[in-house]
């Protein structure tokens, strides 16, 4: 064989080999990318706000309907889960990472019939019953995407829940609600047209141990707000929360139950 034809081959293999090496990259890049899915439960815990919806196929509730389900919070604490009025203290988790087809085929869903699956190799399915029977709302069955994201089936409507940091309270008698967030802090009344929204406040210490204090002073009104590591039950549904709420808003005080203690700083 004469040396240019050797020297051809040399180059023909040193092309196949780095040909074979970036397929190889490629696979071993898209596997990377692959989200590390948990079947464990910690991996729930957290408060999970419903940003959309998607109806792939026959479902037994309208598209009104399912709107009316968006900026629902889901809740799952360490030994609980509540859905608005609906909470379940004594629940059963059974969690499994599968294949993204055997998921479709269980829901008799074809590959194109749902746009967050696409791409995907697998989801975490978890099984949420309480007292050891079918939670009977939205949350029973979660599909986690990744760590930020899942979906959640109920009646032929599968509903988006993004992971939220953000904190919320409520309270009965007069009803308000109060809500922190990177953006801001902001305490309403309904019915009542002194809305306060401010910035976010530094939080100082409370008086209790591992309590938060966040004062704020608009043009209008003062609002000072502590939130407690107490658990807390709402004084009319019954529902678990995490934290207790105090809010004074001119010297008017407003008493309720919140989420997890919010971790953001301003």
């Amino acid at each position: 064989m004469s040396k240019r034809l050797r020297m051809i081959g040399a180059s023909l293999l040193m092309a196949g080999l780095s040909a074979c090496s970036g397929e190889q990259d490629d696979v071993t890049r898209n596997a990377t990318e692959q989200p590390d899915l948990s079947r464990d439960y910690a991996a729930l815990v957290g408060e999970w706000r419903l940003v959309d919806f998607h109806q792939p196929g026959v479902s037994a509730m309208s598209e009104e309907q399912a709107d009316s389900w968006l900026g629902a919070r889901l809740r799952i604490s360490d030994d609980w889960f509540a859905l608005g009025e609906h909470y379940c203290e004594s629940l059963t988790h059974i969690g499994e990472v599968l294949p993204v087809n055997q998921v479709r085929d269980d829901f008799r869903l074809q590959e194109g019939d749902l746009t967050p699956f696409e791409g995907r190799e697998q989801v975490a399915r978890h099984r949420l019953d309480c007292e050891d029977s079918e939670w009977p709302t939205l949350g029973g069955t979660l599909l986690m995407l990744d760590d930020s994201r899942v979906l959640a089936p109920w009646d032929g409507v599968f509903f988006e829940l993004e992971r939220d940091d953000g904190f919320r309270a409520t309270g009965t008698e007069p009803a308000w609600n109060l809500a922190i967030s990177a953006e801001g802090m902001r305490f309403s009344v309904p019915f009542d047209d002194r809305d306060v929204r401010t910035e976010l406040p530094e939080p100082e210490a409370g008086p209790q141990e591992g309590a938060r204090v966040y004062h704020a002073t608009t043009e209008g009104n003062y609002l000072r707000v502590v939130i407690t590591p107490e658990a807390c039950r709402d004084s009319m549904s019954g529902a678990p929360f995490e934290t207790t709420v105090r809010v004074t808003r001119d010297g008017e005080v407003f008493r309720g139950c919140g989420g997890a203690m919010p971790t953001l700083s301003p």
